[in-house]
């Protein structure tokens, strides 16, 4: 018992680093779209993360954000991935697509993992992602005040900015801790005239979370999931979920100065599982809208291959 305590306070430990070493960098704008449900959309941030589950998964996540308020933010991601070769290798694929007033942008990217099996039954991995991200703004659909303003006086019709990422995870059944950059390109559209009129950032995440077995029936996961980015305030989303009987979750979730929700899941099969979160912001504009709505569809693949499989329980 005595060095399973000190097993555990060294993860915690490590996890507390991660965050302090972010903490001290000089980072850049936050341009990712942000969801309650991450541990079911974390491909899309983290390509390490591909396979780690040891299932051949796919999973589909919308979500409609503040509803209400007209131009808001329409997210849906599509993501498939696993493993291959004896678990050592993960592949994945991540498509996004994300409206916000104007603008459209649409991302693909393939995703590529390799990881090393420790001791303590524990594995490290190391992600790269590679794809690109296709913007346009519609800006002159736009009703402005002052019809010479220069910012609305042309649209930006379907760039193609090419990307690539790179991540690290070091797990075991149940624990994960983990840092990336899904973009380090800092592309830039310009006007005619040489301003840059657009930029994608650099994004820097750390992310971690631990299973507690509370009983024979009842299990507890509180996850992090902290965003740093320049010129842009820090974001970091808690969570604590309980699952029943290994079929359904419960949870509850908090964005730091931003917003506050709830959220579940089902297990329909083994196969397949449901999904649903709902949040408010916490600020001020919370009075014009009527919260946001994420629905969430998630399928494992029977298992063929019993080989590419490590059958521990779905908990990340």
């Amino acid at each position: 018992m005595k060095s399973l305590t000190i097993y555990w306070s060294r993860v915690f430990r490590s996890l507390a680093g991660i965050l302090l070493l972010f903490s001290c960098l000089n980072l850049s704008a936050q341009q990712d779209p942000v969801f309650n449900q991450y541990m079911n959309n974390l491909l899309t941030i983290q390509p390490a993360y591909a396979g780690m589950s040891g299932y051949v998964n796919m999973t589909a996540l919308s979500r409609i954000q503040w509803v209400g308020f007209d131009g808001a933010p329409n997210t849906n991601t599509f993501t498939i991935q696993g493993p291959f070769k004896k678990y050592n290798v993960g592949l994945g694929l991540s498509i996004i697509s994300d409206r916000f007033g104007p603008v459209r942008q649409t991302g693909v990217y393939a995703d590529y993992s390799y990881r090393v099996l420790l001791e303590n039954d524990t594995y490290f991995s190391f992600g790269m992602k590679g794809g690109f991200n296709r913007y346009e703004a519609l800006m002159t659909d736009l009703v402005v005040h002052d019809p010479s303003d220069p910012v609305a006086a042309f649209d930006i019709n379907k760039k193609y900015l090419p990307n690539f990422g790179i991540g690290f995870i070091w797990h075991a059944d149940q624990f994960f801790l983990g840092a990336s950059v899904p973009k380090i390109f800092k592309n830039k559209i310009n006007s005619d005239s040489g301003a840059t009129i657009y930029q994608e950032e650099m994004n820097f995440y750390a992310m971690g979370g631990y299973v507690l077995d509370v009983n024979d029936f009842i299990k507890f996961k509180p996850t992090v999931l902290a965003r740093w980015s320049e010129n842009t305030p820090t974001i970091i989303d808690f969570s604590a979920n309980g699952l029943f009987y290994d079929r359904v979750w419960l949870g509850a979730t908090y964005r730091m100065k931003n917003s506050y929700g709830l959220l579940f899941q089902i297990y329909v099969t083994n196969s397949i599982k449901l999904g649903y979160a709902y949040d408010l912001t916490s600020f001020r504009p919370s009075q014009y809208n009527a919260g946001t709505h994420e629905f969430m569809l998630s399928y494992d693949f029977p298992v063929v291959r019993k080989r590419f499989c490590r059958f521990t329980p779905r908990y990340f």
